[in-house]
Order: structure tokens, then C-alpha cells, then sequence
């Protein structure tokens, strides 16, 4: 894993300069932390940070081909390198390393635009194509390595994380009213759009070409949205089992120490127990817990590295984190408001201690459909069959009186959250669901000075509720996990996985994001997927004779943190310092009356807005941090 930046200027006046390129390279050196590369040549600069894993003797950046007319810059890693090396090769190529990286100058020369389809990996790349003088960027298809840019004026700048833009020095730190407002709802600044103006994401499974004739930027690939009717139960669960051994097997080359995230959940258990099959070494596990009990899974992840004799450690996490916050939202690079980096921080820094990568479940809720919500909505589905005047009217008013209940788990509270606040339709309930700030509380939360700017900008755009409205049938699990794979897994769990880990130096990899297992499960009927009220069916059935069956029947858990308790106790007073401050930037965007209610309601245990205030004091601390007004 490594950190990218660069510089097209295709005016070349004044001439891209040492001092900028190195500043850009210098804000995203915890990317990569074994040694920093530069080029510049006339229009163009590249930049490297570079996280030693594959060929860590000669696998230095940039890459040339063997005229030197192409370069390539590249973050991630390339799984079927070696096919890819051993086609090459033979159609005439020349290769000086050992690198995964080499082989896209050679695969771009043989196949233009087109190499990209051919890559099996996790990356954003940078390919410099002198002859055409043309800049080619490119995403992998689900999302799992991030890319910044900003185009103007026939000058094109990139990066692997925001900051490393704003230090070139040519880019001003202006907040967008609709990304902040997209933050505020839903915890991430949901793609395209960055949290300063004039910056951009490249989407998942794009490309930009950019040249003299303009930028132009192109999807090269897309999630299948229909089901396969025609295949059986039990050819859904072999052709899983066959897809998801070789995805960690292929994730499993490594020339430098290798070690797996152990959450004592179904989807890491498996990822450990398939490469404890393909492995004949003794595999290293690492896992997190919580000194709450109801939130520690600790003994789940012993029963599972027991089962595969592993050699494992465990770290408990405190709410003396309070003293790493800014660390961590500066590590976030945008506003990032998922409690769960927390402990993918810690993790992530106690599992660097002893190895270089580490394999991690992501995705497996997302493929497979586990998460509880989307159960959740097929109830909510028939719930809202009853009319609306005695949902909204009667069953809502009464399921709020319901006291929060500070557990991980509650029926009570699940109840609540089926039931109030009342929407109109089980796809809105969903939305709700995944928001922080709802979006018809931002009439009573937003200050009339933020609301109006909002507005001016063109008003508040819901991703996730657009990716709904594409639908044929929004209102099903299925339909749920396309929407959660486009919008909050790229936008928010890969956001959280990349920055946390990577600012400790630790590449992670996910084998349920192989995008061949994706796009099979893509194609795998709902009915399959769920039954009653458990989900990943076919992930379990898979292996049933490989994980203990306390380990595949449990409940869903998750990484949930017992942010509601700290609040309400260790950082309680970390909590009013920043945000009931008569300047508090927060109190720019939100009411500080609706600020100080929720404070107070939360103390009192009269409402969770757990949520709602860990949201408010990572963006304070982002802002403060980073020195950027919110107004």
C-alpha cells in the first residue's frame, strides 16, 4: 500500500516545482513509510510514497516501460500479476522488477484504455502516457483505495487523500455547503463531491482521461443488478465456497509479514479458517474489544483462533482515546463520523506492530446480506401496509415514549426503531436507518445562515436516496445491498478501513470485495440470502464444516462502540468544551439551542443522541484541526 500524488500542467507556467510536489508527498507519507519517489518532466510530476509488500528491493515508483514513454504511479496491489507478467512477456515486453505495478505500463501499451478490465485488485493508479502527452487515472471497481482530484485551467492535480492537494499550495481550503450538509447526514462526504469546493472524488470503477482535448471521465465497469433464477441453493453455495477460498488465496502473496483481523463474526472467521486451509504456516490474529461487556466479542474471536491454532493478541480499547481523537480525524482526512474507526485505529496499530498486511472481513454483510437492516426492512416493508394515520398518529407517538436502552441489543429497541419516527414508506424508514441528522430535521437542526447557503448551492442532494429511485423494487434486502455496495461501503466502511490503517504503515485486504465473488452474488436470489430473521444463508451453508456453530448462529454484532456510555462519562467534559462554546464552528452549521438540548437529553438518559453528537465532535475537531471555518 502507498500514497499517490501529482501534477499535469499542461501550460507548464510557471514550471511545477520541487518544493509543491514534495509538500504533496510529504502530507501522505504515513501512506508510505518506507521511502518517498519523485518525478518531474516538463508538464508533468508524479509523486510515491511507497509501503514496501511486493518486490521490496527494486519495486520503487514510478514505473517506465522500456522507452520510457509511459509511467505508472500506483496505491494497491494487483492480484493476478503474475498472469498478467507471464502474457506480457510473451507477447515481448521486457520486465527490470519483480513488482505487481509493472505490468499496467506494459498491460496500458498492449490494450490502451482497456487494461484497466483486466486488473484483479485493489488500487488507484496514475499511468502518464508521454507520447499522446495524456494522463489516465483509475479507480478499482468497488472502491477499496481512494483518489482526489481538482481541474482547472489546463491544470490537473491528484492524490491519495485531500491534504495532500491542499499543500501543493495551489488549492484553497473552501467548504462545500451540499458536502458538509451530505456529512451531516450521513457521517461521510458521499462521492463525488469532497468536502472542499473545487475537489473530487473519481468514483469507484472509473477512469479519467485527461488531455489537451479536456478531462473525461468513464465507468469501465458495473454491479449487475439482476438475480439468477435458474441457479439451484446448492450450486450458489459451492460456487461461493470455491470463489471465496481462491479470493483469499490470491490475497495471501506477500513478501512481507501477513496477519488477519479476528472480530469472532462469521465473515472474518471464515477469511481465517479458508487461509488456515491454504496456508502452511501458522497464521497471526488480532482483534479488539471493549472494557463494556456487552459490546467486547473477545471470546468468540479466542473460540475461533483456538479452532485454527493461531498465534493471536487482543487489545481492550478505552475511552481514554479521547487523547488520540485528533490524531485520528486528521488521519480521516474529510469529516468521517463512523464511532467504528476507533477501534480500527487501535487495531490497525497493534496488528503493525507485527506484520505488514492483514486480511479483514469487509464486505462479507454487504455481498452476503447480513446486516440486520436489511431483515429490517422486510419488516418495515409490512408494517407500513398498516394505514398511515394510525402509524404516524397512534403506534409512532407511543413507540417514542419507549426509553433508550444503552445495550448493544434490544428488543425494545428495535421495536422503537421499526416504529418511530414515522415515515411513509419502508424505503424512507431504510434511509433513516443510515442517517445521523435525518433529512426532515435539517428544517429544525441547520442554522438559517447554513440552511440558505445550502440552498443557494442547488439544496441538499441524498445519494442514497437517488440510488433507491433507479430501482425497479426498492423496498427489498436485495435492492438494499445494491444500494449499501454503491453508496455506504465505498463512501464510508472503505473510508474507514483505508485511513485507519493506512496511518499506521499496514496495507489491509478484503477478499469478499473480489470483484468476481461480488459480481456472483450479485446474481444469488434474495430468498436465498434470507430466512427469517438470519441472513448470509449461503455464506453459512458454505461452511458449515469449517466454523464452530456458536460462531455461524450467533447474532449479528457488529463494530459497534459504546460511544452513548463515553459520553455520558469519560468524555463528557471533552464533549461540552467543544461543542457548547460560544464559538464553536459546529454552532455555524447547527442551532446551538438543538445543540445543547441534545446534549442535555443525552446526559439525562431521556435520548440517545449518541449518533447525532459524536458526529458534531469529529467535525469540531476536523475543523479545529485543520483550521477551516464552517461558515
Amino acid at each position: 500500500m502507498c500514497g499517490v500524488c501529482g501534477i499535469i500542467d499542461l501550460n507548464n507556467t510557471p514550471p511545477i516545482g520541487v518544493e509543491e510536489l514534495a509538500a504533496m508527498c510529504k502530507a501522505i507519507e504515513h501512506r508510505g513509510p518506507d521511502g518517498t519517489r519523485t518525478m518531474i518532466r516538463d508538464s508533468v510530476a508524479f509523486g510515491h510514497t511507497r509501503l514496501s509488500v511486493i518486490d521490496t528491493e527494486t519495486g520503487w515508483q514510478p514505473i517506465a516501460n522500456e522507452n520510457g514513454s509511459v509511467f505508472v504511479i500506483l496505491n494497491g496491489e494487483i492480484y493476478n500479476f503474475r498472469e498478467l507478467r507471464k502474457e506480457l512477456e510473451e507477447a515481448g515486453h521486457k520486465f527490470t522488477t519483480a513488482s505487481d505495478t509493472e505490468v499496467v505500463v506494459h498491460l496500458y501499451e498492449e490494450e490502451g484504455l482497456d487494461f484497466v478490465r483486466r486488473l484483479d485488485g485493489m488500487f488507484a493508479l496514475a499511468v502518464w502516457d508521454e507520447t499522446n502527452k495524456r494522463l489516465v487515472l483509475a479507480r478499482d471497481r468497488i472502491g477499496k483505495k481512494p483518489l482526489f482530484y481538482s481541474e482547472s485551467a489546463g491544470c490537473l492535480l491528484f492524490a491519495s487523500e485531500v491534504k495532500s492537494l491542499t499543500e501543493s499550495g495551489r488549492l484553497a481550503r473552501k467548504v462545500d455547503p451540499i458536502a458538509l450538509a451530505s456529512y451531516l447526514t450521513y457521517g461521510y462526504v458521499a462521492e463525488p463531491r469532497c468536502i472542499f469546493a473545487g475537489i473530487s472524488k473519481l468514483p469507484p470503477a472509473h477512469i479519467i482521461v485527461y488531455d489537451a482535448s479536456g478531462l473525461k471521465v468513464q465507468r469501465y465497469w458495473e454491479l449487475n443488478r439482476q438475480t439468477d433464477d435458474a441457479v439451484s441453493f446448492d450450486d450458489a453455495v459451492s460456487e461461493t465456497r470455491h470463489l471465496t477460498d481462491r479470493a483469499v488465496s490470491s490475497r495471501l502473496i506477500s513478501d512481507v509479514p501477513l496477519g488477519f483481523f479476528l472480530s469472532g463474526g462469521l465473515d472474518s472467521s471464515i477469511i481465517v479458517g479458508a487461509a488456515a486451509g491454504a496456508s502452511s504456516s501458522k497464521l497471526k490474529t488480532f482483534s479488539i474489544g471493549f472494557e463494556e461487556n456487552s459490546y467486547s466479542e473477545l471470546g468468540y474471536a479466542r473460540t475461533v483462533a483456538e479452532r485454527f491454532d493461531t498465534d493471536h493478541e487482543e487489545f481492550i480499547v478505552t475511552a481514554d482515546m479521547a487523547l488520540d481523537l485528533e490524531s485520528m480525524v486528521r488521519y480521516a482526512d474529510e469529516p468521517f463520523a463512523d464511532s467504528s474507526m476507533v477501534p480500527m485505529y487501535y487495531l490497525s496499530r497493534q496488528t503493525r506492530q507485527r506484520v505488514t498486511v492483514a486480511l479483514s472481513g469487509d464486505g462479507g454483510d454487504e455481498v452476503f446480506g447480513g446486516y440486520d437492516r436489511y431483515i429490517g426492512l422486510g419488516l418495515a416493508r409490512k408494517y407500513h401496509r398498516i394505514p398511515g394515520f394510525l402509524r404516524k398518529g397512534l403506534i409512532g407517538p407511543l413507540a417514542g415514549m419507549i426509553p433508550e436502552s444503552p445495550g448493544k441489543r434490544s428488543n425494545l429497541r428495535r421495536i422503537k426503531r421499526l416504529t418511530y419516527p414515522a415515515t411513509d414508506t419502508a424505503e424512507q424508514w431504510y434511509l433513516g436507518w443510515m442517517q445521523q441528522f435525518r433529512s426532515e430535521s435539517h428544517s429544525r437542526a441547520f442554522t438559517p445562515g447554513f440552511a440558505s447557503v445550502v440552498k443557494t448551492n442547488g439544496g441538499w442532494n441524498d445519494h442514497m436516496s437517488n440510488a433507491f429511485a433507479g430501482l425497479d423494487d426498492p423496498a427489498t434486502a436485495r435492492s438494499a445491498q445494491w444500494v449499501d455496495t454503491m453508496t455506504y461501503l465505498p463512501g464510508d466502511l472503505l473510508v474507514k478501513t483505508d485511513r485507519m490503517s493506512m496511518a499506521h504503515g499496514l496495507e489491509v485486504r478484503s477478499p469478499y470485495l473480489d470483484h468476481r465473488l461480488v459480481e456472483f452474488a450479485s446474481t444469488i436470489p434474495g430468498k436465498y440470502s434470507i430466512r427469517g430473521r438470519a441472513g448470509k444463508q449461503i455464506l453459512k451453508r458454505a461452511y458449515a464444516d469449517l466454523i464452530p456453530d456458536e460462531i455461524s448462529r450467533r447474532p449479528k454484532a457488529g463494530f459497534t462502540v459504546p460511544v452513548g456510555q463515553w459520553i455520558n462519562g469519560p468524555l463528557r467534559n471533552i464533549t461540552r468544551d467543544l461543542l457548547l462554546a460560544p464559538d464553536a464552528e459546529v454552532g455555524r452549521v447547527i442551532r446551538p439551542d438543538y445543540i445543547s438540548r441534545m446534549v442535555e437529553q443525552h446526559a439525562s438518559r431521556h435520548y440517545n443522541h449518541s449518533v447525532r453528537l459524536w458526529n458534531l465532535i469529529c467535525l469540531e475537531t476536523w475543523a479545529q484541526s485543520f483550521r477551516v471555518s464552517l461558515g
